[in-house]
């Protein structure tokens, strides 16, 4: 009898065992297959990214910036009616040793390089800082869009420099200016890892800058490879026309790939300063669709495109309602590609503190923001209309963990 027991209790163990060693090898099984589709999906998703856009919305929005001094920045940002945008646009200057325009708040100042990247300074556009902005607990998690001037220097005939040992795009490529760019590899290493949207040479086709094509892009192409190799991996480069450029100019100023990078561009950008929705950015959308990369709606004001026509904003309600509508459109029809804006929330037309517009030679006309005002904040009306419009699911605003929400 005990020993039937015994018998009885040695197969019950046994055939536990046999049951408990079947459960671990399905338990392992199991782990295999889930850690090998974790890796394939894995392998997958680097391969659908192979030739993703860096910062640009993982989902495929289009993210919002606001700009383009301190104080219109800050005046958008602490709006309660339109959303908080996810960054922000300032400028430096690398017009080394030329003297402020005599109607400039800062006059008679030098530039030193590198201009409004640390310290406030106005050269005649309104108070610009890029670093100022973020010491402030609302642009705690700002993507930075920084537009880098390097056209220059002004003659005393008021003429700019081109194609010559003096200009600024010489002395850069050969250089003479990496003391003010290892300031701004510095700088920018510091901010750990926060994406920063460099625009280097922006509106470089416009006349106004008068760059030469060869120089422009020996500059661009050393500006990258200088940060590159001061470890700066936090920078998307935007390549920037004024909106307008045709495809032989744009063809003219492309860094072309080389043996040293096979990339140099990752947006182009254009600004957007018309009411017509089809006019601007025709062969800059073509070109982003043709060489797999993404358009950045760089700057972008309300104008109808004729100097004596423009649009102020403040007392203009009806043509800044059109202004909007057609604006929207443009990023509709467009969206395939578009996938970054920054609107200029500017008085253009103070004469106190950003006297530059009133006779500035931008898109081939003197003066052409002289009577302008894009401050939204002027006019409650187009403040809550452009803000229903932008509060779109087509739009990525500020949200928690917004750098997990763009490419890396």
């Amino acid at each position: 009898m005990i020993r039937t027991l015994i018998i009885r209790a040695l197969v019950i163990r046994a055939l536990v065992i046999r049951a408990l060693m079947i459960k671990i090898q399905a338990l392992v099984f199991i782990a295999f297959f889930l850690t090998a589709c974790y890796s394939n999906s894995g392998q997958e998703q680097v391969a659908a990214n192979k030739n993703a856009v860096k910062f640009s919305p993982v989902d495929d929005r289009i993210l919002v910036l606001v700009g383009q001094s301190v104080k219109a920045s800050r005046d958008y940002y602490l709006s309660p009616i339109v959303p908080r945008p996810a960054g922000f646009t300032d400028y430096i200057s690398y017009d080394v040793g030329s003297q402020y325009r005599e109607f400039a708040p800062d006059y008679p100042r030098y530039y030193q390089g590198n201009d409004a990247l640390l310290e406030p300074t106005n050269w005649g556009s309104g108070v610009q800082c890029v670093d100022c902005n973020l010491h402030h607990p609302e642009f705690s998690e700002a993507v930075v869009a920084i537009g880098m001037y390097m056209a220059g220097p002004r003659h005393s005939d008021g003429s700019m420099c081109h194609a010559t040992e003096e200009c600024n795009t010489y002395k850069i490529a050969n250089g003479l200016y990496d003391e003010q760019l290892q300031v701004l590899a510095d700088w920018l290493n510091s901010l750990k890892g926060r994406p920063v949207f460099l625009r280097i040479g922006y509106e470089f086709d416009g006349s106004w800058n008068h760059y030469d094509a060869e120089q422009y892009k020996q500059a661009y192409k050393y500006i990258y490879h200088y940060l590159k190799k001061a470890g700066v991996d936090n920078v998307a480069y935007v390549w920037q026309t004024y909106g307008y450029a045709s495809m032989e100019t744009l063809e003219n100023f492309y860094p072309q790939p080389d043996d040293l990078s096979d990339r140099y561009v990752d947006w182009i950008g254009y600004s957007y300063f018309h009411i017509n929705s089809e006019t601007p950015g025709v062969n800059e959308i073509k070109f982003a669709r043709e060489n797999n990369i993404k358009a950045f709606l760089s700057e972008v004001a309300p104008h109808t495109g004729d100097c004596t026509k423009q649009i102020n904003m403040a007392k203009d309600t009806e043509l800044g309602k059109k202004w909007i509508d057609n604006f929207f459109l443009h990023v509709e029809k467009n969206k395939d590609v578009i996938a970054g804006l920054s609107y200029i929330n500017e008085v253009w037309n103070d004469v106190d503190n950003a006297p530059q517009w009133q006779d500035q030679q931008d898109h081939n006309c003197g003066g052409y923001f002289s009577k302008s005002n894009s401050r939204l904040q002027d006019n409650i009306v187009l403040e809550k209309y452009w803000a229903e419009k932008i509060s779109s699911s087509l739009f990525l605003n500020w949200q928690e963990n917004l750098y997990e929400k763009l490419v890396p």
